[in-house]
């Protein structure tokens, strides 16, 4: 399963490589993740590992959703909140500190579905 999610991530290095210079390129950058936080009625807490269920769920979103496979906004780790064992937000930073813009895959209820945004999407 990690060589599959390997080779997903690989393949969009290798395309987002494709036409770009190295100025048009988004950086993936590191954001302030808080240790908590409230959204839709749910306490999310930031998980700080990757585990196998984190892994089980992004290969099933990328099975179902091929169109988002080599999409350059999901490279890199994600980072991870969670309200339990099953609802998971993946959240990945991209761009500067100034002009931050992210993805997000949210799995809750047994559900996908897709949110981005510029800005932190941590403030309301």
């Amino acid at each position: 399963m990690r060589i599959w999610l390997l080779l997903i991530a690989l393949s969009a290095v290798v395309v987002a490589g494709c036409g770009q210079s190295s100025a048009d390129a988004v950086q993936p950058v590191n954001a302030e993740v808080p240790e908590s936080w409230t959204a839709d009625g749910k306490t999310w807490t930031h998980q700080t590992s990757f585990n196998k269920s984190d892994e089980e769920v992004l290969m099933k979103f990328f099975q179902i959703h091929t169109s988002f496979q080599r999409s350059t906004d999901f490279e890199g780790s994600p980072q991870i909140l969670v309200t339990g064992k099953s609802d998971r937000r993946f959240y990945w930073f991209r761009g500067t500190p100034d002009a931050l813009a992210w993805s997000c895959i949210h799995f809750e209820g047994g559900r996908f579905r897709t949110s981005e945004g510029t800005g932190s999407p941590f403030v309301k």
